[in-house]
């Protein structure tokens, strides 16, 4: 492939990348406990492998040279009233009980499900220090502690958990994340690192402005690496014909 369309085509798959990005911030600008995706260089020793490992003295264009991380800081808190509705102000993450596993959020839109246990939204069993939350009432009571009260009596603590710097959480839809394989495990958060909000929600951390010109950036600059492609098309359609009439 010529230079010019080698490199025109790698600008184009690039954007086409980090659009995608913004697009899904976009979507999930309205999502209680969303974090936006951030796009970070991928290290340049794994990239020129992936094009030598298939001998090719191009860089490849099918290979991004990006990669996306979580923004893990903390959206604004909304105030709904609802008293099964819980926000972290701090580091930290609920800990729920997944179908292959625990998995983590931040997204504290909770309910009581058919078995009369604290759930999320999505159905998920809320974990507690010691287990499930059983919940009998429709009110209960939860302190900035994590501890959950019906009437005076204390029925559990919401396990809140926190991963080291190096630990990489794979987001998998919903506000949900699961820890990678090399992820040293979630340890339970000391009492003084956080606060839970009865009666309140994390809102997305995403800012719609930036995002949408983040978004108008992108396209155009596409737009431009698409003239760049179309131009040199024509330039060589134009060689091949003149040289056909000699």
């Amino acid at each position: 492939m010529p230079d010019a369309l080698s490199l025109a085509a790698r600008i184009m798959a690039d954007d086409v990348f980090r659009l995608n990005v913004v697009s899904q911030n976009l979507a999930n600008a309205n999502t209680a406990g969303y974090k936006k995706e951030l796009v970070t260089s991928q290290p340049f020793v794994d990239y020129l492998r992936a094009g030598s490992a298939g001998g090719m003295r191009h860089l490849p264009v099918n290979v991004p040279t990006f990669a996306t991380v979580v923004d893990f800081r903390q959206g604004p808190l909304t105030q709904t009233g609802n008293a099964l509705d819980v926000a972290l102000e701090g580091k930290g993450f609920f800990e729920v009980a997944g179908p292959g596993g625990p998995l983590y959020t931040r997204q504290g839109s909770l309910r009581i499900d058919a078995q009369g246990r604290l759930a999320t939204a999505s159905g998920l069993a809320l974990a507690g220090l010691n287990g499930e939350i059983p919940i009998s009432g429709t009110q209960p009571r939860i302190d900035a502690r994590g501890r959950v009260f019906e009437g005076d009596n204390l029925v559990a603590q919401l396990k809140i958990v926190r991963f080291g710097d190096s630990a990489r959480l794979v987001p998998l839809g919903g506000g949900l994340y699961r820890a990678d394989g090399v992820t040293p495990g979630a340890v339970p958060l000391a009492n003084d690192a956080f606060q839970v909000r009865q009666g309140f929600i994390e809102s997305s951390n995403v800012a719609t402005l930036p995002e949408m010109l983040r978004m108008i950036e992108l396209v155009r600059r596409f737009e431009s690496a698409q003239r760049v492609v179309q131009g040199y098309d024509g330039m060589l359609g134009a060689a091949i014909r003149a040289l056909g009439e000699f």
